[in-house]
């Protein structure tokens, strides 16, 4: 058994943390995937919700560097969730507030825990596996 495998070692509980992280992250995705959203375009819209903004303010607003705004804002209009007014400002459209809603949900799902198991089992797994004297164990 490797150092990092002891439970003990300085190593063993950021990588179990980063192993949960990663497939929180990974189901994150996943949900967001199936509204046709990624992360990124999750924050635009969620600034867009709190109202109009160019696409500068936007960028500020949301951390987000400018050209990955401009990347999210022109697909969030083609989903028909955001929409370009006048001066430049972008806003949330009647659909974006809708699917905005069921990105919240989904959130507050994966928070709570109530997803389908396959998350449950894969974190499982992957703490089985780093902890001592269960690799092998079912």
């Amino acid at each position: 058994m490797s150092p990092e495998q002891e439970p003990d070692s300085p190593g063993y509980a950021p990588r179990l943390l980063a192993a949960a992280a990663f497939v929180t992250q990974r189901a994150t995705e996943e949900s967001l995937t199936e509204l046709r959203l990624t992360q990124e375009r999750s924050t635009v819209l969620g600034v867009l919700a709190s109202g109009s903004a160019d696409e500068a303010a936007l960028a500020e607003m949301s951390g987000l560097a400018p050209g990955c705004v401009h990347e999210c804002v022109q697909a969030l209009q083609c989903c028909g969730y955001a929409a370009r007014g006048p001066k430049g400002r972008w806003a949330i459209t009647a659909a974006g507030t809708r699917i905005r809603g069921q990105v919240e949900q989904a959130e507050a799902r994966l928070l709570a825990g109530a997803t389908d198991d396959g998350l449950r089992r894969e974190l499982s797994a992957l703490i089985r596996a780093l902890t001592p004297g269960e690799a092998g164990a079912a």
